[in-house]
């Protein structure tokens, strides 16, 4: 393929896309550390003082006493500490906090005003409903393109850039972004194209769920013993560690409980290790583990920690978040070395190209 061509193509997708992904940039930085912003702002809801205890049975009775017919998932359980639930109906989500000893509802929060929340519905539909979703999609593929075409058009320039050899020359405008452009281009590469991959893997399946009818919740009532399940896990499957409760969804459905077994790289989601339980007699009916499945479905289980950086420590985390932004900053530099180049090409008397 010509440059010419491969311009025009790396122009007019990051030009189209290039004001979403400002925005889908920003929120998808501060994203990376939903689980630090959660746990202070969950913090009003902690209780203190309280013996190592973890009273799941009672927790769950109280919860689903208040809030009938609503699916129910368990996404914090540990002894001493306040146990939270997130309970969902087709228009609306809710964290409930329970004393993990007395069952005791202490609070809940209605998570279209949560912080993280509403960031993680703008990240994925603009608050748009299934057309942002398919926004979200159509941008996200355009910044895939625009990375592959990029690549492609500056591929000669890859190596001057990783050995610093490309100078940036202040007092030339059009230079200096030219330059600033690539050194952030490939340097930011390798994980904007895991980003861009995964983002558009997540938009598709978002958009697809978003098409479908939802269908009013009717959960049964737990008729089992938490509490007992967890112990016998503990027993028989020593290697698995439960950190997530889908409490049934219907009469015939079984409770899942997911976590990570001691062997699990770092990139399986935890969601996609599954212990499928009898919600009426406690039986472990299934375990389904990562890692014993087909090559597709440990694919799948890493499209989401590797797209928000759910396995990184500090550091990780850290840098997830500065390459979230380079692709603001790329939108921005290739804006203005388009313009700058438009305005020398009228200014020459040529016909503006893309």
């Amino acid at each position: 393929m010509k440059k010419i061509k491969l311009l025009q193509y790396h122009s007019i997708c990051s030009l189209i896309a290039g004001g979403f992904l400002i925005l889908l940039g920003i929120t998808g930085s501060i994203l990376i550390f939903n689980e630090d912003i959660d746990q202070a702002l969950f913090a009003p809801y902690q209780v203190n003082d309280t013996a190592e205890v973890l009273n799941l049975d009672s927790a769950t009775a109280a919860v689903q006493k208040k809030y009938k017919n609503w699916n129910t998932r368990i996404i914090h359980f540990k002894k001493g500490e306040s146990i939270v639930f997130n309970i969902r109906r087709p228009e609306q989500r809710m964290f409930v906090f329970v004393h993990p000893e007395n069952g005791e509802i202490l609070g809940a929060i209605d998570e279209s005003t949560h912080l993280t929340k509403w960031l993680l519905k703008f990240h994925y539909s603009f608050h748009s409903g299934v057309i942002g979703r398919i926004l979200v999609l159509i941008f996200g593929t355009l910044f895939l393109i625009s990375l592959i075409t990029g690549t492609l058009l500056y591929r000669k320039n890859i190596r001057k850039v990783l050995l610093f050899k490309i100078k940036l020359k202040p007092n030339k405008r059009r230079a200096f972004y030219s330059a600033l452009h690539s050194y952030i281009g490939v340097w930011a590469l390798l994980l904007n194209l895991i980003l861009a991959i995964t983002g558009v893997l997540l938009a598709y399946s978002v958009s697809v769920a978003g098409l479908k009818t939802p269908k009013e919740p009717e959960p049964p009532l737990v008729a089992t013993s938490l509490d007992k399940v967890l112990s016998t896990i503990d027993r028989e499957i020593p290697e698995f560690h439960p950190s997530y409760i889908r409490l049934a969804s219907s009469k015939k459905a079984p409770i899942v409980i997911n976590g990570s077994f001691e062997d699990d790289p770092f990139v399986y989601s935890i969601h996609y290790n599954k212990i499928l339980v009898s919600n009426t007699t406690g039986d472990i009916e299934k375990v389904k583990k990562v890692s014993e499945q087909p090559l597709i479905y440990k694919a799948n289980s890493m499209i989401t920690p590797l797209h928000y950086g759910q396995f990184a420590g500090l550091i990780g985390k850290l840098v997830y978040c500065l390459i979230g932004m380079s692709g603001p900053v790329l939108s921005i530099t290739g804006f203005i070395i388009w313009y700058k180049r438009k305005n020398t090409n009228h200014k020459n008397g040529l016909k503006p190209k893309l």
